[in-house]
């Protein structure tokens, strides 16, 4: 079983206990390692990435959902112990597929147990359809966000 080390953990506990919850049962329930790049992000932050065209969101006339305390969303990538491999998995979409799919199964898991209030929107299937990346815009396979159902 995997576990998130200390900066992973820093990041994921400056998110909404929904997402904690989600997060924490996703990778007990995955066979892949994964880590948290991102939760809460400063303004300053959320508008750098926007003007690199990583966002869709400037954090000026409009904040994201990491813009909040706690943060609304997440950013996650792919964790393995060999760098060599690690650089070659960290964002590669089939990993980052098969983490989104349990991450929005648990989700709902949860949400009809009632122990959480939000489901998870996934950056590789904004309007969850099941129709991956083909159908939008922009995708972001290593965002997920907490919307209500």
């Amino acid at each position: 079983m995997y576990k998130y080390g200390k900066i992973s953990r820093d990041k994921l506990n400056t998110c909404h206990p929904d997402l904690v919850k989600i997060f924490e049962l996703t990778l007990q329930r995955s066979n892949i390692d994964i880590g948290i790049s991102e939760g809460y992000r400063p303004i300053d932050r959320q508008h750098e990435l926007f003007l690199q065209g990583k966002s869709k969101i400037d954090g000026i006339t409009k904040k994201g959902k990491h813009n909040f305390t706690p943060s609304m969303a997440t950013d996650f990538y792919i964790y393995h112990p060999d760098i060599n491999t690690r650089r070659k998995l960290v964002y590669d979409k089939i990993h980052l597929a098969y983490v989104g799919g349990i991450l929005e199964s648990v989700a709902q898991e949860l949400y009809e147990k009632g122990e959480i209030e939000y489901i998870i929107r996934w950056g590789a299937n904004w309007d969850s359809d099941g129709v991956i990346d083909y159908d939008q815009s922009f995708d972001d396979y290593p965002h997920a966000e907490l919307v209500k159902p």
